[in-house]
């Protein structure tokens, strides 16, 4: 059979996917992948005092910038599922957010007496913040895989980067259920430098695991 047969009669029986399954789809892999990682992080991590610590402007910041870098990659990732579908200003926004953040923690440094500033940045967790993040990250990258291989993403590097990336800022969002750290240098860091390990890990993976 020649190729532009074939191709004619894959066409012959394609229908347009109905509207809502990829919002579905990939709804449905962060809700699984991230109630793998809350319940990691209730049980095996432990949350901290959620009521005392909701009452902190520090916890709503973290919350803040995790939340809204999940949403810039749910919206990146939902794109790149869909063939020809353009970017558009997503990862802008998502970069003009961890620009903010970092303007924040530049602002805090500075008004930081210098004997002050390295305790302030480095916190008493940061060895082990952003490993954590990456690894939290993985269930949800997992699910999230498993959803974009059912759809028809075809930039694959790209599209398992951007899905690395919002299981990386949902991990760091559930994480920040358990890290007593209050300083926006250690959030713009630490929390910054495990999504972006987890993004790194989806570009490396994407490919081979997204392809058709």
């Amino acid at each position: 059979m020649r190729t532009a047969d074939l191709i004619e009669l894959l066409a012959r029986d394609a229908r347009a996917t109905p509207p809502g399954v990829v919002n579905r789809r990939l709804l449905a892999a962060l809700v699984a992948g991230g109630l793998v990682t809350l319940a990691i992080v209730a049980l095996g991590l432990h949350c901290q005092p959620l009521l005392a610590a909701a009452q902190q402007s520090w916890f709503w910041m973290k919350a803040a910038y995790t939340g809204l870098l999940t949403i810039g990659g749910v919206v990146i990732v939902r794109r790149l599922s869909i063939p020809g579908a353009r970017l558009r200003a997503a990862p802008l926004a998502a970069a003009a957010v961890i620009l903010v953040m970092a303007a924040l923690a530049a602002g805090q440094i500075l008004a930081t007496a210098p004997a002050d500033r390295l305790a302030l940045w480095l916190g008493h967790t940061w060895k082990v913040c952003s490993p954590l993040i990456l690894l939290l990250a993985l269930p949800i990258y997992a699910c999230l895989i498993a959803a974009l291989r059912r759809l028809a993403p075809t930039r694959l590097a790209l599209t398992g980067a951007a899905a690395g990336f919002a299981a990386g800022a949902l991990a760091a969002t559930l994480y920040g259920l358990h890290c007593p750290e209050q300083a926006a240098a250690f959030v713009a860091t630490w929390y910054t430098l495990g999504i972006a390990a987890a993004t790194a890990v989806g570009a490396l993976t994407g490919r081979r695991l997204l392809r058709w």
